[in-house]
């Protein structure tokens, strides 16, 4: 009797133990989420540039797409990427194949387990088993959108790396909250990450989300 009781109490345990320990596992989640939703924005009056469900929306407001999704960013806890791009760019829509696919898209799983070290991991709540990132298109060929980046100083940053305006799909990483603000990484002689999931992780290591951590090793390419 006493061995089933001792039986029964260890069980009971164990399923205390597991219950009350934090979930470390990475989730099949998306990495990426929307930062608004654009259905709540209305279009300027007589604007007809947009097609039907366009990623880019240039019949949108975008300094009040961008207030929306920094407010919406804060409040989830999440880093707010912004993609300043437009509907006809051919990188864009390479891009967001490889990067944004929502009937494949890049889970949290893959981008914690495979992109971030062991120590960039613990850093984050739950070991990143929940990390989102909130993510915005911004028309940037749109005057407005366009007028938002040389007010952000987007503009500014692509006419450093020698281009007249800002080139698409151009990255940029914002932390709500703060006035942080960091753009597509580049390094000396020209270099860039190899790849994008790379660029993140030094971005979200620029914006202080994560430490950096030298012993990760990130691939290297030529600036095109």
């Amino acid at each position: 009797m006493k061995s089933k009781i001792w039986t029964g109490l260890a069980v009971a345990v164990t399923l205390i133990v597991s219950a009350c320990s934090p979930n470390t596992t990475a989730s099949d989640a998306p990495l990426f989420v929307p930062a608004v939703d654009y259905a709540d924005f209305t279009a300027a009056p007589g604007c007809t540039a947009d097609v039907p469900d366009a990623t880019y929306r240039a019949c949108l407001d975008p300094r009040a797409l961008y207030a929306a999704a920094v407010e919406s960013a804060q409040a989830a806890d999440n880093p707010l990427m912004v993609i300043w791009g437009f509907e006809e760019c051919p990188y864009c829509k390479k891009f967001a194949a490889e990067e944004m696919n929502p009937e494949n898209p890049r889970t949290i799983a893959d981008f914690v387990t495979n992109t971030l070290s062991k120590s960039q991991r613990e850093s984050l709540p739950n070991n990143g088993s929940d990390f989102q990132i909130s993510v915005l298109h911004v028309h940037v060929r749109a005057p407005e959108g366009a007028s938002l980046a040389e007010a952000l100083g987007v503009t500014d940053i692509a006419r450093e790396r020698g281009w007249h305006r800002v080139w698409s799909p151009f990255v940029s990483f914002t932390r709500p909250g703060s006035n942080t603000f960091v753009a597509q990484t580049q390094f000396q002689q020209g270099e860039k990450p190899c790849n994008y999931v790379d660029d993140f992780a030094i971005s979200l290591q620029q914006l202080n989300y994560i430490p950096a951590d030298e012993s990760k090793d990130r691939p290297m390419c030529a600036a095109a």
